[in-house]
Parts: C-alpha cells; sequence; structure tokens
C-alpha cells in the first residue's frame, strides 16, 4: 500500500510554483531581505547534497530487488519527498531574488534599471532551467511531466514507478539527476544573490560618500560665508533684544 502522506508532498511539491509565490522572506527590510535570502539558499544547497546522497545509497540497495518491503519503502520515499519540496522552494527563492532586485529599484530609483533587469533575468533563468531539468529527468524515466499536475495523477505515477524494479530504478535516478539539478540551480542562485547584495551595497556605500561629499562642500561654503558661523551684521540691521530686525529709515 502506498504512503499517501509521502506522496501528497510529493504532488504538492512536482506543482509548479508561480511568479506569485510568498518570498519566504516577507516582512523583512531590504538589507534583512538580501542577508536571509543568502542565508537561505545556502542552507538549501547542503540539503540538495545530502539528499542526492540519500537516494543514491538507497538505489544502490533497492536495484536488484523484486519486490520492495512496506518498511524500505517507506525510507525510500522519503527523501525523495523531501527533494521534490527543496526545488519548490528552490523555485520560490528564485522568484524572490526577482522580488528584491525589484524592490530595491522601486526604493532607489536613481539606481541603474539595467543592473536590475538583468539580475531579475538571470534569477529568472536559472529557476526556469531548473524546471526543465525535472522535466528532462521525468521523460528521460519514461514519465510524462504533465501526468504530475494533479494530486490523483501524481499518487498513481509513483505507485506505478515503485512496483516494479525497471520503473522503481528509473525513477531513483530520476530523482538523483533532480537533485544534482537542484544543487546546480542552488548554487548559481547563491552566486547570483552574493553578487547582488554586493553590488547593492556598494552602490549605498557610493551614495552614502556623495551625500556625506554634499554635506561638507555645504559646511565649507556656510563657512566662506559667515566665517565660525556667526552671521555678519548688515547695514541697516539692528538688533532689538537678540532678535535681528530691520530698521526704519
Amino acid at each position: 500500500m502506498c504512503n499517501k502522506k509521502v506522496l501528497l508532498a510529493v504532488f504538492f511539491a512536482l506543482t509548479p510554483a508561480t511568479a506569485g509565490a510568498g518570498t519566504m522572506i516577507g516582512g523583512a527590510t531590504m538589507p534583512e531581505q538580501i542577508v536571509q535570502e543568502v542565508t537561505l539558499i545556502q542552507s538549501k544547497v547542503t540539503q540538495a547534497q545530502q539528499l542526492v546522497s540519500d537516494i543514491q545509497r538507497y538505489e544502490n540497495m533497492v536495484q536488484n530487488m523484486v519486490t520492495l518491503p512496506q518498511t524500505m519503502y517507506d525510507q525510500v520515499t522519503a527523501p525523495i519527498a523531501q527533494l521534490y519540496g527543496l526545488v519548490q522552494q528552490s523555485e520560490q527563492l528564485g522568484y524572490a531574488g526577482q522580488n528584491i532586485a525589484s524592490q530595491f529599484q522601486n526604493i532607489n530609483a536613481n539606481f541603474n534599471p539595467q543592473i536590475t533587469s538583468q539580475y531579475t533575468q538571470q534569477y529568472g533563468t536559472i529557476t526556469s532551467g531548473l524546471q526543465s531539468a525535472i522535466n528532462s529527468a521525468l521523460q528521460t524515466a519514461n514519465l510524462n511531466p504533465s501526468n504530475f499536475m494533479t494530486q490523483q495523477q501524481a499518487m498513481q505515477q509513483v505507485q506505478q514507478a515503485m512496483s516494479n524494479p525497471n520503473s522503481r530504478n528509473a525513477l531513483l535516478q530520476a530523482a538523483v539527476s533532480v537533485g544534482q539539478a537542484t544543487v546546480a540551480d542552488d548554487t548559481q542562485l547563491l552566486q547570483t544573490a552574493n553578487s547582488e547584495a554586493s553590488m547593492n551595497a556598494a552602490w549605498k556605500k557610493n551614495q552614502l560618500a556623495r551625500q556625506s561629499m554634499a554635506n561638507q562642500e555645504t559646511q565649507n561654503a556656510m563657512g566662506v560665508l559667515f566665517g565660525n558661523g556667526t552671521y555678519p551684521q548688515q547695514s541697516g540691521v539692528s538688533s532689538y533684544n537678540g532678535v535681528t530686525g530691520f530698521t526704519h529709515p
């Protein structure tokens, strides 16, 4: 009998994420969002690497088994379900990167929009590349990606694939391929997020330096005009009780 909790996890993880998906870091300030994005991606790289290792180990263990015991079935499908959940999270982090880039542009209107566009496009390319890798892995395992679009279809496909050695091995090989693609995807996301964070920080530092220089120039100009911060007494002006005002002719 199929473990329905595992199958449900697989189904929800295989459902394509949309551009409107949650960023996973909502509510944070802009600098916090960038830091959290980088930290989350780093953790996903580590998780994906571990899951690939786990699936490969189970693949070696069960490849010659004609019948898979229920206890072994649960062990094998658990990392697969986790991996597909991780895939969805990776896609959401790609969309989060796009959102962060757009938010930074909105907050800093004089930031170069071409740079923002480049980062947005790069995040989108990485994310779509992962989905293409998933489809390719499923097709290589003789599984139609469109058959994983509903809960019922997902349950049927996973159950059928695990029911005999050939399809089971193909499914596990596909899972390994997806895991490796996820590692590559998250690594690219991490590189992009780090680059974006460095770019934003350097730009903000430059803006602060320019503002500080402008303030200093203003202070210097005021010093030249008034000297030591004291205003010169002008002709036709008198002081009454410490308040400067115009005198009548």
